[in-house]
Order: structure tokens, then C-alpha cells, then sequence
């Protein structure tokens, strides 16, 4: 899955994301591109819970592709 994270600035961000991703799913692998704002998961979550766990740690994300 690949998210569109327009509001992703820096690595904080991107440690942000990943924290509240692998928070629901700890074996999910995340590939974070800050300067693309996208970001690739791994995981046996829906699209629809990895976007509220992005959410809920500030982010406004969109399903890309």
C-alpha cells in the first residue's frame, strides 16, 4: 500500500508515522520517502487502519495508486 503524506516534513514525522503504524501492526514494514511525501507499507492491516493510525498521529494520508 501506498499513502500520499502531504504534511510530512522531516524524519521526525517519518518516525511519527512509523510509531503509530507498527504500534497496531509491530511486524509492518514501512518505507518512508519525506522529500515524495509517500509512503510504502507492509502489513496485514486494512488500508482503512493504516490510514486512521496515521491519522491519529496527526497526518492527513491518502490511499495513492
Amino acid at each position: 500500500m501506498k499513502f500520499d503524506i502531504p504534511d510530512m516534513s522531516c524524519g521526525g514525522c517519518a518516525n511519527a508515522i512509523t510509531r503509530a503504524v507498527t504500534g497496531l501492526d509491530p511486524a509492518a514494514k514501512l518505507d518512508v520517502d519525506v522529500p515524495v511525501k509517500i509512503v510504502t507499507v507492509i502489513s496485514t492491516l486494512s488500508p482503512a487502519r493504516v490510514i486512521e493510525a496515521i491519522e491519529a498521529a496527526g497526518f492527513h494520508p491518502s490511499l495513492k495508486g
